[in-house]
């Protein structure tokens, strides 16, 4: 079910609700030898988080960024616990073209107060290609959605900072979806899809072992960097969009 975190106190003819979809879980991807196959031989461990942490954050950034792009408008967030019906529709989304509105409103509209002018951003997973940034290319094979790990231990991979190098190498992946819905017509506003990357030199850790490239807090730092980066670059060009697409 859904619950309302918060709603100004006062009915505003802008007003947004945010709903964050992509935070409840890690992906952790370990690249494997490719055969020359075109099948994807990637080992995947999906690893459930205890708290909201990830997805708080995103809609902290993304309440912050409509704050400032629509300074009057009013913003009530939308905190999920366990829905099939949730995360079945969020499975389905991963690859789809576009996102089904009416199954969403279906699950979520008791839980909006009305507006006049309301609009639902979504914040959900996208699988696609990683593309892990180094400082002259992109790594990372096989396909990984939502927000994650992904670890090659053969790459030979120089350390940013000092240039030493060592064989492999931890990348940190966020893979979403920003979907803003007006909640009068049904129609899709704004879609954009996320894929962003970057890579850590295994020669970062002390061991030299990929994983240990960050420290548990500095991997949920990196997590936060590429989302907060995301939807501050491409929320506010959505919230000025005028093409809105026909309602799913």
């Amino acid at each position: 079910m859904l619950s309302t975190v918060a709603w100004a106190a006062q009915a505003n003819a802008d007003t947004y609700a945010i709903l964050s979809l992509v935070g409840d879980h890690l992906t952790i991807a370990g690249q494997e030898r490719q055969s020359g196959s075109h099948l994807d031989q990637n080992r995947y461990e999906v690893v459930t988080l205890p708290d909201s942490t990830l997805d708080d954050f995103a809609v902290r950034v993304a309440d912050a960024t409509i704050a400032k792009v629509r300074p009057g408008a009013s913003i009530v967030t939308l905190r999920t616990t366990t829905d099939p019906k949730l995360a079945g529709l969020r499975e389905s989304w991963l690859d789809a073209d576009a996102v089904g509105v009416a199954e969403l409103l279906s699950v979520i509209a008791t839980q909006i107060p009305p507006s006049p002018d309301g609009h639902l951003l979504l914040i959900t997973p996208y699988r696609a290609r990683p593309e892990l940034k180094t400082d002259r290319d992109s790594r990372g094979s096989g396909k990984v959605a939502g927000l994650g790990f992904y670890l090659d231990a053969t790459t030979a991979l120089r350390r940013s900072d000092t240039s030493e190098l060592a064989r492999g190498y931890l990348g940190v992946f966020a893979h979403f979806q920003l979907v803003l819905v007006n909640l009068q017509t049904n129609a899709i506003e704004a879609h954009e899809r996320v894929v962003v990357g970057r890579t850590y030199a295994a020669s970062r850790a002390e061991d030299r072992t990929p994983w240990n490239a960050l420290s548990p807090t500095d991997k949920i730092k990196a997590l936060e960097s590429l989302m907060k980066g995301a939807i501050e670059r491409l929320l506010p060009g959505m919230l000025s969009s005028q093409n809105p697409q026909p309602p799913s």
